[in-house]
């Protein structure tokens, strides 16, 4: 097990904080991250390319984001969003918030949306529609989700990721 004192206000029900600190494992790993937030692939039904966007801190709510946290965000969300759809060939990328089932902890799930011909087992659907599909449907494997996050972090890394300092 691995030592969870470095998130704070780590919850030891919750998947999250499990993830954060190394006891659960999400194929693939860490896509990309910053000082306030961490993007991994979903795990279960959600779809190929679909990432987790986590508070590093276990956050309950919205409101209870601090300002560097909130300020952070959406730029982050922007940066996954445009390397989702650069890496994989999406669409277009939904953003859903469901913090529905305690332990809460604040996480954004970025779905990718792919064009008709790329999955025609979605049948075109789209929106909500194609979130319940995709929640009956199968996960996808292991080595397909960890393909994914090395496609998405490799486009992030080249025009996100913070240059080191020579």
């Amino acid at each position: 097990m691995t030592d969870p004192s470095h998130i704070l206000g780590f919850h030891p029900d919750c998947l999250a904080c499990q993830i954060l600190a190394g006891i659960t494992q999400v194929p693939g790993g860490i896509i990309a991250e910053n000082p306030w937030w961490v993007a991994d692939h979903c795990l279960g039904p959600y779809g190929l390319g679909s990432v987790v966007i986590k508070t590093r801190a276990h956050r309950e709510n919205l409101w209870d984001l601090t300002s560097a946290e909130a300020a952070a965000m959406g730029p982050f969300m922007q940066q996954m969003s445009e390397s989702i759809t650069q890496a994989l060939g999406a669409e277009r990328v939904y953003a859903s918030l469901w913090v529905d089932q305690p332990p809460y902890h604040v996480h954004f799930v970025l779905q990718p949306r792919y064009p008709d011909h790329h999955t025609p087992q979605e049948l075109g659907l789209k929106g909500l529609e194609l979130q319940v599909f995709r929640t009956l449907s199968k996960a996808p494997a292991d080595a397909e989700m960890a393909a994914a996050a090395s496609r998405i972090r490799a486009v992030w890394q080249a025009k996100f990721a913070p240059k080191a300092q020579a």
